[in-house]
């Protein structure tokens, strides 16, 4: 893969990956969730003059499949009514809060197609069911059939732990087709914070700035290319996925297990990577770094 060394600031991260899709079949951006820098990336790529001229499609993981005719009528630019608009995302695990960057995202795109014949539009899939569930076997078949198969071309955007190499969507789709997805994850910036001791490794984020040569935030690096390469996943992605370690409960004879919960601040909790020694470069192929991690203010609702 041909990738400039760095590319600083916003517009440039979106014009290099135009560039990829002149090298590859699918790019699979990574998100943190509800972060404002990642739908500006976002937007800036599909408001990109070359992306519609590329990309014929869409995934995304804050779309409801089963809302999916809702979207459709609203993409192609006829007018939806906005409480029925507004289930499109919040039927979904990650846009239920109500976060504005998700029908911005829609937003953007229904704008660039209204602008364009309607032949050359671009169609944007809702591949979330239900909260509580995972969309990836729906968005990898969707990819296979109506997108690899066609050798056409797609965006995909989810949680970045949904593109990591050892597993899920990315993982799939290179096991079929490989060589055809380009994976790419966040790193740093703005975070929940990790419940009271939680076991990780403190990320040195000074190691990675004095990496760089350009000061501009965010920086999309191929990961391919040393000393990103080596970076380890347990320091840099230390917050992206943090679980309870599994304690054996002797459960009463007859009585059902309990239902499985999303961590708290009362757990003892660990980094997904603890005492892992696999680096950013064996997960995905380029990272966009925005700066050291900063912690948001928590919420009410859990996070992923």
């Amino acid at each position: 893969m041909r990738l400039p060394d760095e590319s600083g600031g916003v517009d440039a991260i979106a014009q290099t990956l135009i560039s990829v899709f002149d090298q590859t079949d699918i790019v699979a951006l990574g998100e943190s969730h509800e972060q404002a820098w990642e739908s500006e990336l976002r937007i800036a790529l599909v408001r990109h003059p070359g992306f519609p001229k590329r990309v014929r499609s869409i995934v995304v993981e804050f779309g409801s499949n089963a809302k999916q005719a809702t979207l459709d009528r609203y993409i192609r630019g006829e007018e939806v009514p906005r409480a029925q608009l507004e289930q499109v995302w919040k039927a979904t695990q990650v846009g239920g809060g109500g976060s504005p960057i998700y029908p911005a995202f829609f937003a953007a795109v229904r704008d660039v197609n209204l602008r364009l014949p309607a032949g050359a539009r671009v169609r944007l899939f809702g591949a979330e069911g239900a909260p509580g569930t995972s969309g990836e076997t729906t968005a990898v078949t969707f990819l296979k059939r109506e997108v690899l198969q066609k050798h056409g071309k797609a965006l995909v955007v989810y949680g970045h732990a949904h593109f990591w190499r050892t597993g899920g969507i990315v993982r799939m789709l290179e096991t079929a087709y490989p060589g055809r997805t380009f994976a790419v994850i966040p790193v740093g910036g703005p975070s929940h914070p990790l419940p009271p001791g939680t076991k990780g490794v403190v990320p040195d984020y000074h190691k990675l700035d004095r990496s760089l040569k350009t000061p501009l935030r965010p920086v999309l690096v191929s990961l391919q290319r040393s000393p990103f390469r080596g970076f380890s996943a347990e320091e840099f992605l230390r917050r992206s996925v943090i679980r309870r370690p599994a304690v054996a409960v002797a459960q009463p004879k007859g009585q059902a297990p309990a239902a499985p919960r999303w961590v708290d601040s009362s757990d003892i909790c660990e980094s997904f990577f603890h005492g892992s020694t696999l680096t950013l470069g064996q997960l995905a192929d380029a990272m966009v770094y925005v700066g050291p991690e900063t912690d948001i203010a928590p919420q009410a609702k859990p996070g992923r």
